[in-house]
C-alpha cells in the first residue's frame, strides 16, 4: 500500500530537520507520518500532527557532513536504485542495529515503504553516522534465549546508568563484564522466539526501552530482505535487544503500574482509534502490532495495542 501524496509532501518537508534533537532525542516525525497514513488518518490529523510536531524540531542546514552524505547516497540511489543501495550499505550496519537506540534502522525501514529516494538516503546517512559496534558477534550452547534474559536481568538487577539517553545506556552496558560474560548469541535462536520474548517482556514491564523492541523487530523483519545472510542478521539484531534489555534490569524487579483493562476490539478498531493518539510512540507501537500480527498471528500483539487504547482513553 503506497503513502498518499499528501504524506509524501510531508516527508519531504520533513526532510529540513535534523535526525535528533534536544541533545539525541530521536525525530520520529517521518515513522508516524507513514504509521498514520497506513492506518488510514484523514488528511487533516495528518496535517494537524505534522505542524504539531514539528515545534520541537530542529533545523538541520547547519549540519553539513550529515546533508552531505545523504546528498552523495541519494545519487547512488538515482545511479543504482535502492534495493542495489541497500544490499551494499547492509554488511557493514548489521553490526549495529542498535544505533540511536533502534532509531536509525526503524527510520530505514518506514522510508523504504514512503518509497520518498532523500528520505531513504537521510536514513541511512543516519544510521552510518550513528554506527556503534556494541561487542563482536559470537555464539553460544551454553543458554537459550529464555534463559538468557533471566540471567541478564539477575546481573544487571541493581545497575545504575550515568547516560539519561537510551542509546548511551546501551553502549554503558556494552563496556560491562556482566554484559560481556552473556553477550554470546544462542545458537538456535529464531524470529518466532525473539517475538514472543520481546512481547512477553513489554507486555509484563510496559517499559519504554522494551517498547523499542517490538517497533525495533517490525523494522527488522521488513528490512531483512536485503541482508544475504538472514540468520546472522537475526543474531546481530538479538545481540542489540539484549544490551537494550540489559539497561532496564533494575525495572524488572519492580511492581509495574495498575494500568487499565484493554477493551476487546477488532483490528480495524484498535488502529482507527490508535490513530487519533498525539502520541507518536503510541502510533508506531498500535502500527507495530498490527503489522506483525499478519505474519505472527500472537494474541499478546493485540492485548498491547489494545491497551495503549485504554491508557489513553482513545
Amino acid at each position: 500500500m503506497k503513502t498518499s501524496l499528501l504524506t509524501n509532501e510531508l516527508i519531504v518537508a520533513g526532510l529540513q530537520f535534523q535526525p535528533t534533537y534536544k541533545n539525541g532525542i530521536s525525530n520520529h516525525l517521518p515513522m508516524t507520518l507513514v504509521a498514520l497514513d497506513q492506518m488510514g488518518t484523514n488528511d487533516e490529523c495528518v496535517l494537524l500532527f505534522y505542524h504539531q510536531y514539528i515545534t520541537q524540531l530542529e533545523n538541520v542546514a547547519r549540519n553539513e557532513p550529515f546533508l552531505k552524505q545523504a546528498n552523495e547516497i541519494e545519487q547512488r540511489i538515482k545511479n543504482d536504485g535502492v534495493e542495489t543501495t541497500l544490499i551494499a550499505y547492509m554488511p557493514r550496519l548489521i553490526a549495529s542495529f542498535n544505533a540511536q537506540a533502534f532509531q536509525c534502522m526503524i527510520r530505514l525501514s518506514y522510508a523504504i515503504k514512503s518509497q520518498q529516494q532523500l528520505e531513504i538516503a537521510y536514513a541511512l546517512a543516519y544510521w552510518d553516522q550513528s554506527y556503534q559496534l556494541i561487542t563482536p558477534l559470537s555464539l553460544t550452547e551454553k543458554y537459550n534465549a529464555e534463559q538468557q534474559l533471566k540471567q541478564l536481568a539477575y546481573a544487571f538487577s541493581n545497575s545504575s546508568f550515568q547516560a539519561n539517553n537510551i542509546s548511551q545506556r546501551i553502549f554503558e552496558v556494552a563496556q560491562s563484564p556482566n554484559y560481556l560474560k552473556l553477550a554470546p548469541v544462542p545458537v538456535d535462536i529464531t524470529i518466532e522466539k525473539v517475538l514472543q520474548l520481546v512481547v512477553e517482556y513489554y507486555r509484563k514491564t510496559n517499559n519504554s526501552t522494551l517498547l523499542h523492541g517490538i517497533t525495533a523487530l517490525h523494522a527488522f523483519i521488513e528490512l531483512l530482505q536485503y541482508f544475504p545472510d538472514q540468520q546472522t542478521a537475526l543474531q546481530w539484531f538479538w545481540q542489540s535487544y539484549t544490551a537494550a534489555f540489559a539497561t532496564v534490569g533494575k525495572n524488572l524487579q519492580q511492581p509495574r503500574d495498575v494500568l487499565p483493562t484493554p477493551p476487546h476490539l477488532s483490528w480495524l478498531e484498535t488502529i482507527t482509534r490508535g490513530a487519533l493518539s498525539k502520541n507518536d510512540h503510541t502510533i508506531t507501537l498500535i502500527y507495530s502490532c498490527s503489522e506483525l500480527y499478519k505474519r505472527y498471528p500472537l494474541a499478546e500483539l493485540k492485548y498491547i495495542a489494545n491497551q495503549c487504547i485504554a491508557n489513553e482513553n482513545l
